[in-house]
């Protein structure tokens, strides 16, 4: 998700446009990160020494790692630790703003600080966040960091992702005691916990959900979209309630329940954590351990 996030981010920074980034993420998989970039993002070399081996490369016919080690500049086991990080989405999508000439690394370094200060995240939350971890980039975005809270919003992330749009990305979630809404589906489970979730949208914002997940093209979020919705919201609270019965928590799922002409979602301090997909935003409801109503 680095990509997205950060991505819009520059996006709404006014540092590259959306059909930029369109192009850096589709052309994603085509980019194999050079050795050279990651040291320097890593402050193991500078970039005059990464170019001095670039050029020695050309001259020499020899791998970027060996030169290195030659010269002095890295270890053996930071070259290893290197190359195990050419996969990392965050590599790759530095490697590809620098590539197309839309930023250099400089730039990405003073963009990611801006970033960082604008959320309030630590050091320690930024390599969470670059990490490419699914798990440990949505606590980053949790208004509270309780074990239930994690656990359920990763799987829904995690689900979302694999089986409904890879693309999607989170962005900080809030806890309130109301939310306008145009329709909802969710589901209670019961047992020794209460717990209420689900996925809220306004306009056809759930066609995001429903539409890939019923494999089909529906005009409107009408009851069959939203019975879709909430098929998949039974496959997350599905996941979620495995998870804790192997735990030894016992819940019970009951029939999810659809809101096709909704105004908006009460309760008590109940967790709003916002999914996007492309242009659309999605809510995934939250409220354990509470009741919440819809009017």
């Amino acid at each position: 998700m680095f990509d997205q996030i950060f991505g819009n981010y520059l996006v709404k920074t006014g540092t590259i446009t959306k059909e930029q980034l369109s192009d850096v993420i589709e052309s994603e998989s085509k980019v194999r990160v050079k050795l050279g970039l990651i040291a320097v993002a890593e402050k193991l070399m500078t970039t005059e020494q990464a170019d001095e081996v670039n050029n020695l490369q050309a001259i020499m016919d020899r791998r970027f790692g060996d030169i290195a080690v030659e010269k002095g500049y890295l270890t053996e086991a930071q070259v290893g630790s290197l190359l195990k990080k050419q996969g990392n989405i965050y590599m790759i999508f530095v490697q590809n703003l620098i590539d197309k000439g839309l930023m250099t690394l400089e730039q990405i370094d003073e963009a990611l600080k801006n970033y960082q200060d604008q959320q309030g995240f630590t050091h320690s939350d930024m390599d969470d966040l670059v990490s490419g971890d699914v798990d440990r980039t949505v606590k980053l975005f949790l208004p509270s960091n309780t074990e239930l809270c994690d656990k359920h919003c990763g799987i829904a992330i995690r689900t979302f992702l694999r089986i409904i749009n890879s693309s999607a990305y989170v962005s900080k979630a809030y806890l309130t005691d109301t939310l306008k809404i145009d329709n909802f589906a969710m589901q209670q489970l019961a047992g020794d916990h209460n717990i209420y979730a689900g996925f809220a949208g306004t306009g056809n914002s759930l066609l995001a959900i429903a539409n890939p997940f019923a494999d089909e093209e529906f005009e409107s979020v009408d009851l069959d979209a939203l019975d879709a919705v909430g098929e998949f919201t039974n496959c997350i609270n599905g996941l979620f309630a495995s998870e804790l019965g192997n735990e030894g928590v016992d819940m019970d799922m009951l029939p999810p329940a659809f809101y096709e002409k909704a105004s908006r979602i009460t309760g008590n301090q109940f967790c709003v954590f916002p999914i996007h997909v492309g242009e659309q935003e999605i809510s995934f409801i939250l409220a354990i351990d509470s009741t919440i109503s819809v009017n």
